[in-house]
């Protein structure tokens, strides 16, 4: 049975003062590509990672620019398709993996938005290839242009604590980064330790993004990183669109998830004891593990175990 992969590995900390680590490493896989999604919306892939871009008749969007390196061949795919400027760039959340490389699109007039605290968060702990954002919004922003839209929301801290998703239109899909993947949201958190994780709002934030998902009609999510499939031996790509299903899915994770490291903890469990306890309990493998479809290892869950418990015992 083929298993998927998810390719969140290849985002990892010893990484980030180079640039990603690029898919040339994986044979049969190119370095980029760029998907047609319809409605004027196109995903870009570099390396592992991924965004979207809007062409208008009156310019173009763009999201993340990922960094340096992938933002120029970025704008050689979006000149592929119009001879328009850039007149926008979303930033979905403020860490350095996705928000480098900026100044391509800067340097021809193009207008850089954001949550207000990736606003703090760049100012804060700034990068020379991080563009500050002209403009900064609380809760919801929309950007318009030649009939097409893009539409930020934030629920508060999730995945970094100004993280915010998408919604393209006319396409109605959504873009969401590193707290859902395509296909499915049963996926191995890449990175266990999650110091760039607020663990406290993670089911609330998932479930209000499952209610834009309902409210407006969206059955499709582009996922912000490479996922691969094994097809006869072979490492696949997968499409970057999904079922918006990988939401629920997500949220579901983490509540049963929570739930099994609370079960432990009422039974008089300690911190301490409960990575090995879950991960010695049938239950939990049988219930839990055996639904994750991506990247499990047995010694990231203990790590991943050890958070919530920490976090359940602690509060925020």
């Amino acid at each position: 049975m083929n298993r998927i992969l998810y390719f969140f590995a290849l985002c990892l900390l010893p990484f980030a003062s180079t640039g990603p680590v690029h898919a040339q490493f994986i044979p049969g896989i190119p370095l980029m590509e760029t998907e047609d999604l319809g409605g004027g919306l196109y995903a870009f892939r570099y390396g592992p990672y991924r965004n979207i871009f809007i062409v208008t008749d009156e310019g173009v969007i763009v999201t993340d620019p990922i960094d340096a390196k992938a933002a120029g061949p970025m704008r050689e795919e979006i000149a592929k398709v119009t001879d328009r400027p850039v007149k926008y760039v979303a930033y979905s959340h403020s860490h350095w993996d996705h928000a480098r490389g900026g100044k391509i699109f800067k340097d021809e007039g193009a207008q850089f938005i954001a949550q207000e605290k990736c606003a703090n968060n760049m100012i804060e702990t700034p990068h020379p290839e991080v563009v500050l954002p002209d403009v900064t919004f609380e809760d919801r922003y929309k950007i318009e242009l030649g009939g097409s839209s893009l539409e930020l929301y934030y629920f508060g801290p999730s995945h970094d604590d100004c993280m915010v998703v998408m919604v393209a239109r006319p396409a109605n899909i959504l873009f969401v980064i590193d707290i859902g993947s395509a296909p499915t949201g049963w996926f191995m958190e890449y990175n266990p330790t999650m110091s760039d994780a607020y663990l406290y709002n993670m089911v609330p934030y998932l479930r209000a993004v499952e209610a834009v998902v309902e409210q407006e009609g969206i059955e499709t999510i582009v996922s912000g990183h490479l996922s691969l499939t094994i097809d006869d031996g072979k490492l696949v790509a997968l499409a970057s669109t999904g079922p918006a299903v990988a939401i629920r899915e997500k949220r579901e994770f983490w509540e049963m998830l929570y739930g099994f490291v609370r079960q432990e903890m009422e039974a008089g469990a300690s911190v301490d004891d409960v990575p090995a306890k879950l991960i010695a309990n049938q239950e939990f493998q049988d219930e839990f593990v055996d639904h994750i479809r991506q990247g499990y290892e047995e010694d990231e869950m203990w790590i991943l175990l050890r958070r919530v418990a920490s976090y359940i015992a602690s509060g925020r």
